[in-house]
């Protein structure tokens, strides 16, 4: 097994796909985090209570949001693009059981997806102290929580990512399908549904699950360190609003957002293993 492990990370940082997608999360999380940080509604809730505002929780977690379709689709070509260059025929003569390969790669992209995690929280950090200062980061306690959501986020979208490009095996309908269903079904769904008895169906949705790991935990933080003894009082309106800016569902907790997205992890790596193990190779 360390022999895969070994061959899996050669695979990875011997090609420069790990770097060309590296590059969008650095960019994406310090700009999204430097720009979030000037939201307007923010800035007049900070000018009415005279006082600086946590603005780093909440954009770190709009950093996330943007940052985690790239650990997803890295995590997807992992087999996918072995797929496209034949050299999965390779892989599976000289790695069997083919679970043992799926194994590999799991462990070898768990680490990538640690590494795409920390350059998130990098970046996202000098994007939030560029734009809010010092102040914006908030209790440091709070600051590491939703740190650590987001490296989580990170690295279960590599691992779903392992999973789904598995089952498809095929890297142009891989990148297609992560893409639009992140960026415009899942948005099309959640317009039909507004208003709607059904409406709280979206937020077990994978991109609303994942997108919940770090934006149900940052607002409702962001929100208590804000209000204070007033929470209570805050209205629900205000909620729904940072969750639409910055990602989650209002009254859905993160652990549960945690515990959905990490099942659609599952479900797709188990669904890699099996097609895996019944595809034939030439």
């Amino acid at each position: 097994m360390d022999g895969l492990v070994k061959s899996e990370f050669r695979k990875i940082f011997t090609t420069n796909l790990w770097w060309a997608l590296l590059i969008p999360v650095v960019v994406l999380s310090f700009g999204a985090s430097w720009l979030g940080s000037g939201f307007g509604a923010i800035s007049s809730i900070e000018q009415e209570l005279g006082r600086p505002l946590p603005l780093g929780l909440l954009t770190m977690s709009m950093s996330t949001n943007f940052s985690t379709i790239f650990a997803g689709l890295t995590g997807a070509l992992a087999f996918a693009g072995e797929y496209r260059n034949k050299s999965i025929t390779t892989t599976y003569l000289t790695g069997n059981p083919r679970g043992a390969v799926l194994g590999a790669k799991l462990i070898a992209y768990t680490n990538l997806g640690l590494l795409y995690g920390l350059a998130n929280v990098l970046f996202a950090s000098l994007g939030a102290l560029a734009g809010a200062g010092l102040d914006g980061f908030g209790e440091g306690a709070d600051w590491l929580i939703v740190c650590a959501a987001g490296l989580l986020a990170m690295v279960l979208w590599t691992l779903l990512g392992v999973g789904f490009g598995a089952v498809v095996a095929n890297p142009v309908i891989v990148i297609i399908v992560l893409l639009v269903y992140k960026f415009v079904f899942e948005f099309v769904v959640d317009l039909f549904l507004i208003g709607s008895d059904v409406s709280t169906v979206s937020s077990y949705l994978p991109g609303a699950a994942g997108s919940g790991i770090v934006g149900n935990l940052a607002v409702p933080i962001f929100i208590s360190a804000t209000a204070g003894a007033n929470e209570q009082y805050v209205p629900q309106e205000l909620f729904e609003l940072l969750h639409f800016v910055f990602g989650g569902s209002y009254g859905h907790p993160w652990w549960l957002s945690l515990l959905t997205f990490a099942g659609y992890a599952a479900v797709f790596i188990l669904g890699g293993w099996y097609f895996s193990k019944r595809r034939d190779i030439t």
